[in-house]
């Protein structure tokens, strides 16, 4: 709804109405932003095997089926950022 494009869920959260059903506020005529950051970060001097033990972890649940029902029920974005990627990300989020 805050996004750019609609979002791509299409399993009924009413009984007429997907996810994806409900316009943009940009489509609706609303000049409006919103990011909600869902991450989990380790402090900047972790061990590699550490940062790299929770990055397998994560990446592993991020595929379970109860993690995507989650996802999908909340409306979120299955967004998976690591590394200098995320970090790149987040800096452009904070201008």
């Amino acid at each position: 709804m805050f996004d750019k494009e609609r979002i791509s869920y299409t399993t009924k959260v009413s009984e007429t109405q997907s996810w994806n059903d409900i316009p943009t506020c940009k489509e609706e005529g609303l000049d409006v932003q919103y990011l909600m950051l869902r991450a989990m970060f380790c402090p900047e001097k972790s061990a590699r095997s550490k940062q790299a033990f929770y990055v397998d972890l994560f990446q592993k649940i991020a595929q379970t089926p109860e993690y995507k029902e989650y996802m999908e029920k909340q409306a979120l974005k299955p967004v998976f950022l690591k590394g200098r990627r995320c970090s790149n990300s987040l800096k452009r989020m904070m201008r």
